[in-house]
């Protein structure tokens, strides 16, 4: 009886210690401070994992602009700055996938039906991301930032083992929702100091999403109505808002506060 020949992947992920290796350096992301470092961390993963590229990108669901998405690029950059040239965005099936799905699949799994999606997967061929696998990450709640990590190799059918596919999937799922995660702390950090958000404004903001009027914020926080007025005039100019129930909206689709019960966690990547 003939024996069926190892995949590549199959002999790589059958390593008795390739599961911790990689777990390994997954938790590495997030002691990361900077994007660099996250980058750093990438880099390593890709190495461990045994893939040719490595790209994650970050972005907000359902936004126009696409100044909203950010990129960690551990594979050529002239790949990105092609597709970037492009704007691809929304048309990418690899994004249009991770906005609609949570699954970590292959990318062979993903359809693709019109002209310009041909033409992003073949200038993704064209730098080694032939057989790719594709791990969305989602954040909860009204936070509309969307995560996802492209594992590429220039082996064609890299990713079709089934068996080997099920450990390299579990690997690749965590290590999006870690930069996922990471992504989301940097980002709010960055909008905090950037727009010199307090942390009272951040109480108002949540007191609001939740559905408490001005007498409610007045109690929580031990200030008279004139006080939250001035403050929600000021708050609103900082976002850009035109009134308190847009500015809460808009701080908890960016991931500014929580809609869970208790706040997010004061850390800070950028102030400490």
């Amino acid at each position: 009886m003939s024996v069926e020949p190892e995949s590549a992947l199959g002999e790589i992920v059958r390593d008795p210690t390739y599961a911790g290796r990689v777990v390994k350096i997954v938790s590495r992301v997030a002691a990361a401070r900077s994007p660099p470092q996250a980058l750093e961390v990438l880099h390593a993963a890709k190495v461990e994992m045994g893939v040719d590229q490595a790209v994650f990108v970050s972005y907000i669901r359902d936004e126009d602009s696409h100044e909203s998405y950010r990129f960690l690029l551990a594979a050529d950059p002239q790949w990105c700055f092609e597709y970037q040239a492009r704007a691809w965005y929304g048309s990418d099936p690899w994004l249009v996938y991770a906005s609609q799905n949570l699954e970590t699949i292959s990318a062979s799994m993903i359809p693709v039906v019109t002209a310009q999606q041909r033409e992003i997967r073949a200038l993704a061929e064209k730098y080694e991301m032939v057989s790719v696998c594709i791990a969305p990450a989602s954040s909860a709640g009204t936070n509309a930032r969307i995560g996802m990590l492209a594992l590429g190799s220039a082996r064609r059918g890299f990713f079709e083992d089934d068996a080997a596919f099920g450990l390299f999937k579990l690997l690749a799922h965590g290590l999006a929702m870690e930069l996922h995660l990471w992504w989301n702390r940097y980002e709010r950090d960055e909008l905090i100091n950037t727009l010199r958000i307090s942390d009272e404004d951040l109480s108002l903001l949540r007191l609001q999403l939740h559905g408490a009027g001005t007498k409610e914020a007045c109690g929580e926080l031990g200030a008279s109505s004139a006080s939250i007025d001035s403050r929600w005039q000021r708050l609103n100019r900082k976002l850009g808002s035109p009134h308190r129930h847009a500015s809460a909206r808009l701080a908890a689709k960016f991931g500014l506060i929580s809609n869970a019960t208790q706040p997010l966690s004061s850390h800070s990547l950028i102030r400490s």
